[in-house]
């Protein structure tokens, strides 16, 4: 027993392994289920998706009991292992749960967290939801820490697979404030131009707008040059915040 183990022990808090607070988490979940809840969730996706339909609420008061039950005992393994454990239930709410869960000790995380991240999105998320849940709790403050592996997020723009390729996007929209960042998600924009998919353009024009919130200059310049290229709902999203008539001013100069 760890020193912190035996501290919370002592003060009556029992701490769960990891396959255990899944198993909890879970039933949590499924006692808490609304069907007319779960049922409205759809309305967001395209894709079929299942949920149990949980209370926001609740869910993120449960999430933050737990985590103050295994703050200081757990580590990035044990978070991962409980992930693994939550990931095998194929409902919305775990596996946003779990998402967040490594979040939590991603600070812990070094390259070989980017590995389970790319598998997450290839097998796991398969909805926009759980994409947008996932990278900006585990992938953007990996990328914060370990700015080497950009180069390798860039190139996930090739991937067959839309929910990696969405990653790509969402990755960025966090870290814009950063200059190495903005570079790469200015790459991202341009290798994704010719994405077809609604839920591409959207991620991109989502993150070049916050890059246009840290250099609104280099963002008009970069549409005025790459608008006609570019989709349309791209554009939008992208200067959502101008002033309207510069939003129109930008509009009608890069059609194509």
């Amino acid at each position: 027993m760890t020193k912190q183990e035996k501290i919370k022990e002592e003060e009556g808090v029992r701490v769960p392994t990891p396959k255990r607070a899944a198993r909890e988490a879970i039933a949590f979940m499924k006692a808490g289920a609304d069907q007319e809840r779960a049922a409205s969730f759809q309305r967001y996706f395209k894709e079929p998706v299942e949920a149990y339909g949980v209370e926001y609420a609740a869910l993120k008061a449960r999430r933050k009991e737990v985590a103050a039950r295994v703050r200081g005992t757990w580590t990035l393994s044990d978070a991962l292992l409980y992930c693994e454990e939550m990931l095998k239930d194929p409902h919305l709410e775990p596996r946003g749960n779990a998402f967040q869960t490594v979040g939590d000790f991603v600070e812990e995380g070094g390259p070989d967290l980017l590995e389970h991240i790319h598998r997450w999105l290839a097998s796991s998320c398969g909805n926009w939801g759980l994409v947008d849940n996932l990278v900006p709790s585990v992938l953007s403050p990996l990328l914060r820490k370990c700015p080497e592996l950009v180069g390798e997020v860039v190139e996930w723009t090739l991937s067959p697979i839309i929910w990696v390729r969405r990653g790509s996007a969402v990755a960025f929209v966090s870290l814009m404030d950063d200059p190495v960042m903005m570079d790469a998600g200015y790459e991202v924009a341009l290798r994704l131009q010719k994405d077809g998919a609604d839920l591409i353009q959207k991620a991109v024009g989502w993150m070049l707008r916050e890059a246009g919130k840290a250099d609104r200059p280099r963002l008009e310049a970069f549409l005025l040059a790459q608008g006609p290229r570019t989709p349309r709902t791209t554009l939008r999203y992208a200067i959502e915040r101008f002033p309207k008539e510069d939003r129109k001013r930008i509009m009608e100069a890069t059609k194509a």
